[in-house]
């Protein structure tokens, strides 16, 4: 392939799952040259995962239950007005999945049919077969493989925006393919590069998911906004951390010791299993530390017959990876980190701030990168996928506003480099003890002495870091350089995860902290992180405005 320098266009978009397709379409549809990148396929892309389906109050009256869900998930540190517009929109948005080509499915009568997920107070998932993230995706691809507007580019990775006078006018970009650096200017730049979970030992996340956008956010400026709340969903393999669906627990799936006995009816004695992610977790965190050495279970041996459609997933899930058959075999579980509801600071058009609140020009975020305060301090299961439909498509419509900036050519900027050498450490070893450790002392339970201990480990970390050089000079697919940049932005994630928690003395939602059981006078508090003018971290307990 040719080397290239530099590309134009007017609206660029980082990261092609479902959040990024969208904001693509959208800026398309209003008329911009969209470039669209990628690091790995986008049928590759974390948002295939998403199984369970896309909350709508279709079957409802309207959305006032399901604005009043996620205003009580979300613990008093909520956006309402972005709960509002997500949830009131959420019809039109369905519609607009379905005209793309998403099938939902549907009743003999032409209803929509609804899952349950823990946090609702009725089902209200809509949902395409048993992989609605896969569908959307497929649906979305379709659409941009045919719109001229849009020029999609895979295996290529963003490692800084460019900036000039004060504004995000590109992004510096890796060929994964052959190593080359280049640069793509753009009006507006959109990040969509999903959460950053993959520093825990136990994760739900694609592999890809190493906080990409967060860290090229994070050091053009932006603010970090809720990091201490990471949702750890309750059914991960205790092998793995892959998760088995939460409708399991709808269709009346059991969570059980090695003796039978039913753990959430001792903790959550009315709703049980269906408690809620945060609670759920917190529970079987317990349960496991109060009893070293023991293990939980989810029972799925007695679904009825009637609701054992909802097993499909599961069984398949726990055929591949632990050849066991669900309907006669208990699964070992572990709470494994999922969804990160904190993210870059943005409002609710998806523009990017600073830790003063300040729109930082030309920057927009959407999806789990992004963190408008729409889930507050836990998410409800089945918000994620309307979200990232949602927001994504807000975002891409802003973007689109942009006007033509400066000479992009005349822009300032250092090129980024890699230290290329031998050395003793290795990044293999440093992600080890990142993982183990951030799982010991960041997990579902946290208190004061391991947040300080991992903050120093982290800067232990960090220094090694310093260390590393990379051995592999060949051009074509360097693994060790892909690996070298996403490794830092999983440091950088941690630190950010670890800082907020400790800034927030309480417990609340996702965040629970056994030195702080209960939750303290900080309702309407935010945790915002950001570099600071030393150079270092920062992180502050604020009101919001």
């Amino acid at each position: 392939m040719s080397k290239l320098t530099s590309l134009n266009a007017e609206v660029l978009v980082i990261g092609a799952g479902i959040a990024g397709c969208c904001a693509a379409l959208e800026a398309a549809y209003a008329g911009k040259k969209v470039i669209l990148i990628s690091k790995i396929p986008p049928l590759h892309s974390h948002s295939v995962s998403a199984r369970g389906g896309v909350n709508v109050a279709i079957n409802e009256p309207d959305a006032f239950a399901h604005i009043n869900d996620c205003l009580n998930a979300g613990r008093g540190v909520a956006s309402k007005d972005c709960i509002e517009y997500m949830c009131e929109s959420a019809p039109e948005n369905l519609h607009w999945l379905e005209k793309l080509g998403v099938q939902f499915s549907k009743d003999e009568s032409g209803h929509y049919k609804n899952k349950a997920f823990g946090g609702s107070n009725t089902p209200r998932a809509c949902f395409s077969k048993d992989r609605t993230g896969l569908a959307i995706m497929v649906a979305l691809i379709k659409q941009i493989k045919k719109n001229e507007q849009i020029t999609l580019l895979d295996q290529m990775m963003a490692v800084e925006l460019i900036q000039e006078s004060r504004q995000v006018i590109g992004a510096q970009v890796l060929h994964l393919r052959n190593t080359q650096l280049f640069k793509i200017f753009a009006n507006s730049v959109v990040l969509s590069t999903g959460g950053g979970l993959n520093s825990y030992k136990y994760n739900t996340n694609a592999v890809s998911t190493t906080g990409d956008g967060l860290s090229l956010a994070f050091n053009a400026g932006a603010a970090l906004r809720h990091m201490e709340f990471v949702q750890f969903h309750p059914l991960g393999l205790r092998n793995s951390g892959i998760q088995i669906p939460e409708p399991v627990l709808g269709a009346g799936g059991k969570i059980v010791s090695i003796s039978n006995d039913n753990v959430m009816s001792r903790y959550y004695p009315e709703k049980k299993e269906l408690a809620g992610r945060d609670k759920v977790s917190i529970a079987i965190a317990k349960e496991l530390s109060n009893h070293p050495g023991s293990e939980l279970y989810l029972d799925l041996t007695n679904i009825p017959e009637e609701k054992k459609f909802a097993l499909k997933e599961a069984s398949l899930i726990a055929a591949t990876y632990l050849n066991a058959d669900v309907t006669k075999d208990k699964i070992s579980i572990i709470p494994s980190a999922h969804y990160l509801m904190g993210g870059v600071s943005c409002n609710i058009n998806g523009q990017v701030l600073n830790y003063m609140g300040d729109i930082i020009n030309g920057l927009f975020v959407a999806g789990e990168a992004a963190c408008n305060g729409v889930h507050g301090a836990n998410r409800i299961g089945g918000n994620s996928l309307l979200e990232v439909v949602v927001f994504g498509r807000l975002a891409g419509q802003n973007a689109a506003k942009l006007q033509k900036k400066a000479n992009y050519q005349s822009a300032s900027f250092k090129e980024f480099t890699f230290p290329f050498g031998d050395s003793k450490e290795t990044m293999g070893e440093i992600l080890s003890t990142l993982k183990t450790t951030m799982s010991q002392n960041v997990g579902v339970i946290r208190n004061e002495n391991g947040l300080k201990e991992q903050l120093k480990i982290l800067a232990d970390l960090n220094q090694r870091y310093l260390d590393i050089k990379i051995s592999d000079r060949t051009h074509f697919y360097n693994q060790q350089i892909k690996q070298y940049i996403e490794l830092k932005n999983m440091l950088l994630i941690s630190e950010a995860i670890c800082r907020a928690a400790l800034c927030r003395p309480e417990s609340r939602g996702a965040h629970y902290r056994d030195d702080f059981p209960s939750e303290g006078n900080f309702f309407e508090m935010a945790t915002l992180t950001y570099k600071h003018e030393s150079g270092g971290m920062a992180c502050e307990l604020i009101r919001i405005s």
